[in-house]
C-alpha cells in the first residue's frame, strides 16, 4: 500500500512538473498574412540608417554654430533641425549653453565610451525588423536617431516621429550609473536604463504605435489590453527574448507575478477593478512604481501591464488563426477579455 501511494506521488509529481513546464515555455505562435515577393525581398534585405545627432552636436564647430546647423538641415527631422533653425540667435545660444555644461559634457563623454559603435545594435534590430515586415508588410523601416538628453527622465527613453525613432542614449547606461542618482531617478527606473532594452523598447515605446487605432482608453482593462497588445507585439518581433525582459521585469519580479496571476486577478474582479475609469485606479496599476500597491512591496509595479500580456496571449492561443494586425486592430477590450477564456488559477 505504501508503495502504491509512492508511486501515486510520484507519478502526480511527474504531471505538475510537465504542467508546469509547459505554461512556462507556451509560446504564442502568431499567424502571418501572405506576402507577395516584392514584400518578401523587402523584409529580407532590411537595412538599418543610423543617425549619431549627438556626435555630430557635441563635435560642431562652435565658432560657425550657424553654418554647422544650416548645414545639418536635411540630415534630421523637423523636430531637431527645423528650416531656418539656425537663424534663431536665442536657440544657438542654448544648444552652446547645453553642450557647454561640464555635467552634460561629461554625460555625453560616458555615452560616447559605451555607444561609439551602434553596430551591436543594428545586428540585434534587423532580425526583428524583418519580422515585423512579415507581419505588417506595408510598413517601411524606420531611421533611428539616437540624443543625449541630459537624463530627462521625465521624457520616454524612446519614441518615434514620422519615420525615424529617437534613442536616449544615456538613458541607457546601466542602473548604478552616477548620474542617475545625482538627478533624482528612482532606483526603480534606474534599474531598466540597460543596453539590453534598448532594441525592445523601439518597438514596444515607439514603433507599436503605428499600428494601433486612435482609441481613448477608459477603463483599466483598455489599459491592460492595450499594454497586453504593447507587449505581445514586441514579443512576437523578439522571440528568443525572455518574458520579463520584455516587460522589463527581473527574474524575482517575473516569478512573484507569475505565482500571484491568479491571486492579483480575483483581486482586481472582487473589487470591481477591472471596469473601473477612475484614473488613481489606473495609474496604481499601469504606471511605473517601485511596487503596485494593492499587492503589497514585494509585488513589482505595473502589474496591470503584466496581466494585460497574459490576456492578449490567452486570446492568441484560443484564437490561432488571428494576425497581428488583426488584433492590434481590435477596440473592444471587453470582448476581447471574454473571447480569450482568460481564467487564471
Amino acid at each position: 500500500m505504501k508503495k502504491n501511494i509512492l508511486s501515486l506521488l510520484c507519478i502526480l509529481l511527474i504531471i505538475c512538473i510537465g504542467l508546469v513546464g509547459c505554461k512556462k515555455n507556451a509560446s504564442v505562435n502568431v499567424t502571418k498574412p501572405k506576402l507577395t515577393e516584392e514584400q518578401l525581398n523587402y523584409a529580407k534585405n532590411v537595412e538599418i540608417k543610423i543617425l549619431r545627432y549627438e556626435q555630430d552636436l557635441f563635435n560642431i564647430d562652435q565658432k560657425n554654430i550657424a553654418a554647422e546647423f544650416a548645414a545639418m538641415y536635411g540630415k534630421y527631422p523637423d523636430n531637431i533641425i527645423a528650416r531656418g533653425a539656425w537663424k534663431n540667435e536665442e536657440m544657438l545660444q542654448s544648444i552652446k549653453e547645453f553642450i557647454n555644461d561640464p555635467v552634460i559634457n561629461e554625460i555625453y563623454k560616458d555615452t560616447e565610451a559605451q555607444y561609439a559603435d551602434m553596430s551591436w545594435f543594428q545586428q540585434e534590430i534587423t532580425p526583428a525588423m524583418t519580422l515585423y515586415l512579415t507581419h505588417f508588410p506595408d510598413e517601411k523601416v524606420p531611421d533611428f536617431c539616437t540624443l543625449v538628453s541630459g537624463i530627462d527622465f521625465q521624457m520616454p527613453q524612446v519614441f518615434g516621429y514620422d519615420n525615424t525613432i529617437f534613442i536616449c542614449l544615456d538613458m541607457y547606461l546601466g542602473k548604478d550609473y552616477k548620474h542617475y542618482a545625482q538627478a533624482g531617478m528612482p532606483k526603480y527606473i534606474a534599474a531598466r536604463c540597460d543596453k539590453k532594452y534598448m532594441a525592445t523598447d523601439c518597438f514596444s515605446k515607439a514603433l507599436v504605435y503605428r499600428n494601433l487605432p486612435d482609441k481613448t482608453l477608459v477603463t483599466l482593462l483598455d489599459n491592460m489590453v492595450d499594454a497586453g497588445k504593447r507587449m505581445l507585439f514586441t514579443q512576437t518581433m523578439f522571440p528568443t527574448t525572455k518574458p520579463e525582459d520584455i516587460l522589463g521585469y527581473t527574474p524575482e519580479q517575473y516569478k512573484w507575478a507569475t505565482s500571484h496571476e491568479a491571486a492579483a486577478w480575483h483581486h482586481l474582479v472582487e473589487k470591481n477593478m477591472v471596469y473601473n475609469n477612475n484614473e488613481n485606479v489606473i495609474r496604481q496599476m499601469m504606471d511605473e512604481t517601485p511596487f503596485t500597491r494593492d499587492f503589497g512591496n514585494d509585488s513589482p509595479g505595473r502589474m496591470g501591464v503584466f496581466i494585460g500580456f497574459q490576456i492578449v496571449q490567452s486570446y492568441m492561443k484560443t484564437h490561432p488563426g488571428t494576425t497581428l494586425q488583426s488584433l492590434m486592430l481590435m477596440t473592444d477590450s471587453q470582448k476581447l477579455l471574454k473571447e480569450s477564456g482568460y481564467k487564471p488559477n
